[in-house]
């Protein structure tokens, strides 16, 4: 039997049947509130760097450039909902609180004859409105599928450090910045009943985190940018009423 390649339209009436298509308990309607643990691998991108060193190349390396610009780390989270269903959606409030994250940077300094460090601690709070479209997958599986769109906070604490030399001691500030920024998210999951109230469910999201910004410090100019996203996987006890 020939099998048909799936052009980008053929996959967009899939799944535009997928969402048309009725559902059982369409007629359902109910308040709802999770508890929500989640893992998430951060991707760290664009990292930039001002003011560290003098920006000149010495001994074939650039003065204060930093060595990676994207970096990958690991957090969990916690977090709660509150939604509610109907027919065959649902829409549901999602704060997450997140920590942490290591933001940390090299840069070698050759005119000062040392390596200079920024290692920083990021802490995030999220606000999402999600919109979901639910199904059943068997018996006891259903699915779900949304977007969503809201508000994330990161809180930067930040330590500034030049390593010590020969001739000159080690040299640590600090700084503490905060900043928030318009999120939005894509995700899907699948819930399964424990009772008639409580389901546990399992959910993958991707969501853009915000820029990251620290510095400048005590006694050093030097400012760091950069961005993070997460994806992330939630787990989620969930009580119907």
């Amino acid at each position: 039997m020939a099998i048909r390649k799936l052009t980008p339209a053929g996959l967009c009436c899939c799944l535009l049947a997928t969402f048309a298509a009725p559902t059982a308990h369409a007629d359902e309607t109910n308040w709802y509130v999770a508890a929500k643990a989640s893992l998430a691998q951060i991707t760290l991108d664009n990292t930039r760097a001002s003011n560290i060193g003098t920006g000149n190349v010495i001994g074939g390396e650039i003065d204060g450039a930093i060595s990676d610009v994207d970096d990958t780390d690991y957090t969990a989270g916690l977090g709660f909902a509150v939604g509610y269903r109907w027919s065959r959606w649902a829409a549901e409030a999602e704060y997450t609180y997140r920590y942490r994250t290591d933001w940390d940077v090299v840069a070698p300094t050759p005119s000062i004859s040392t390596i200079t460090n920024v290692f920083s601690n990021v802490e995030t709070h999220s606000l999402v409105l999600n919109l979901l479209r639910h199904g059943r997958l068997s018996e006891k599986w259903r699915w779900h599928a949304g977007v969503g769109v809201g508000w994330v906070s990161n809180k930067v604490e930040a330590e500034f450090l030049e390593r010590a030399t020969a001739t000159n001691p080690e040299f640590s500030t600090e700084d503490d910045a905060s900043s928030s920024d318009f999120t939005y998210s894509v995700l899907a999951g699948v819930t399964r009943p424990i009772n008639d109230r409580l389901d546990l469910g399992v959910r993958y999201r991707y969501l853009p985190l915000g820029d990251l910004e620290a510095g400048s410090f005590d006694n050093r100019p030097a400012r760091l940018s950069g961005e993070h996203d997460a994806h992330e996987i939630q787990f989620s006890l969930e009580f119907t009423w």
